[in-house]
């Protein structure tokens, strides 16, 4: 019965003027363009006749539809990602890129196609970096805010990867990076955020202080009234510490005027934690904390009012606060560190004539050792830490003196109030 439908719906076609220089040039083209675009139907029972049929389509009538090349893009790439033999791996690539040259040629929407080929070469054609970049940058920037959240984070690693082999400065790739960050951030959807996190994760490397600040400062004036700007600018600044920089404080000022959000909270804490007004940088650290939507954001913000107080001195309230970021967030280190160095810079408050000074050495100790078990990425910080403080451990002779050797249970008194191990040189 569906073969008989199919033969009639080819006859009507095939007396129709119009549909003849959709479906075929010939009545007869059309008949067997009919006939071989039921194609979809065995795409997933028999991808092999699907194929067969849809390469009679592809030749016949090119124009009928555009699921012509949607399908045919994702069979070849199927076949290449399934073949073992490279001369064949690539010819089935080379018929997929002409597929995609060829839906453009047949029913337009170049910057949206371009957008899927780029993607496609990134992946499969990646070492031609500059025929890569060019048909991914020309996505972009024939469709603007409206290019695919996906060939925005392919034209930065695109970028990324010109930048590798000397064909873009970092200056170039910096500036790359703003514009895609931009219009990402100028749409609504969700893709966008991820491609944003993306984004960030490539360009990561290149977004030190040297490039920030002077990045922040060619752009303010034009964006102080830019709310996604402005919060973007202060997430970068602050990801990298660039609190020093004159411009941070300016950045985050703006922000928090146009929106009073945990991040523009946090931005003017570090405005006075700066100036040295510690009070006043706990107070806004804390509004960030009473603001905050995630457990996550809370975690860096405790961080912030325990960093303020280890420069007031104040020891005991700075390991309270780190406590609480690890337990706002888990498999963290910098909070450890941090209580390391509480335990440190307060040691003398703890020297009882005997033992106390060097029991916060080796409690400061253990907390290194902490940080770098459970994140792998404070492990560089926290070994030249551990380094330092073992450096101020006590000879065996001295603990000797107390009944005490190197391994024994030892119990910290004062604030810090740990359980360690005696530790010598």
């Amino acid at each position: 019965m569906k073969k008989i439908a199919t033969i009639l719906l080819g006859i009507l076609i095939a007396y129709n003027a119009n549909a003849q220089g959709k479906y075929g040039a010939t009545p007869e083209d059309s008949t067997t363009c009919i006939n071989h675009l039921i194609y979809k139907d065995y795409l997933k029972s028999d991808p092999k006749l699907a194929l067969s049929m849809w390469k009679v389509a592809y030749k016949v009538c090119p124009g009928s539809q555009k699921s012509l090349y949607i399908n045919g893009a994702s069979m070849y790439k199927s076949l290449a990602d399934n073949e073992k033999d490279e001369a064949k791996k690539e010819a089935y690539l080379d018929t997929m890129f002409t597929i995609y040259d060829q839906r453009i040629e047949y029913f337009g929407q170049r910057g949206y196609v371009l957008g899927y080929k780029g993607q496609m070469m990134l992946v499969y054609r990646g070492k031609e970096y500059e025929k890569t970049y060019n048909v991914l940058n020309e996505s972009v920037e024939l469709l603007g805010a409206k290019s695919q959240a996906g060939t925005l984070v392919a034209l930065m690693y695109a970028g990324a990867n010109r930048e590798k082999n000397e064909l873009m400065t970092k200056a170039e790739l910096v500036e790359l990076y703003g514009k895609l960050m931009d219009l990402a951030g100028s749409n609504t959807d969700e893709s966008y955020r991820d491609a944003e996190e993306k984004i960030n994760a490539v360009a990561a490397p290149y977004l030190d202080c040297e490039v920030l600040v002077p990045l922040a400062e060619k752009g303010f004036e034009a964006n102080k009234t830019n709310k996604d700007w402005l919060k973007r600018m202060v997430t970068l600044l602050k990801r990298k510490k660039c609190y020093d920089a004159d411009v941070f404080a300016s950045v985050a000022q703006a922000y928090f005027e146009i929106e009073p959000s945990a991040s523009g909270a946090d931005g003017m804490g570090r405005i006075f934690w700066k100036n040295k007004d510690y009070t006043k940088a706990i107070e806004f650290f804390q509004k960030a904390v009473d603001m905050s939507e995630s457990d996550d954001e809370k975690a860096d913000f405790y961080l912030s009012i325990a960093e303020t107080y280890l420069s007031k001195g104040d020891n005991a309230s700075a390991k309270s606060y780190a406590l609480k970021a690890i337990g706002a967030r888990a498999g963290w280190g910098e909070p450890y560190i941090l209580i390391g160095d509480a335990y440190l810079y307060g040691a003398a408050s703890c020297d009882d004539g005997k033992l106390g000074k060097f029991g916060a050495y080796w409690a400061a100790y253990d907390k290194y050792q902490k940080a770098k078990s459970v994140d792998g990425e404070a492990a560089s910080e926290a070994n030249k830490k551990m380094a330092a403080v073992s450096a101020r451990f006590p000879e065996t002779k001295d603990v000797f003196f107390y009944n005490q050797k190197n391994g024994d249970a030892y119990k910290v008194e004062c604030w810090i109030n740990e359980n360690t191990t005696v530790k010598t040189k």
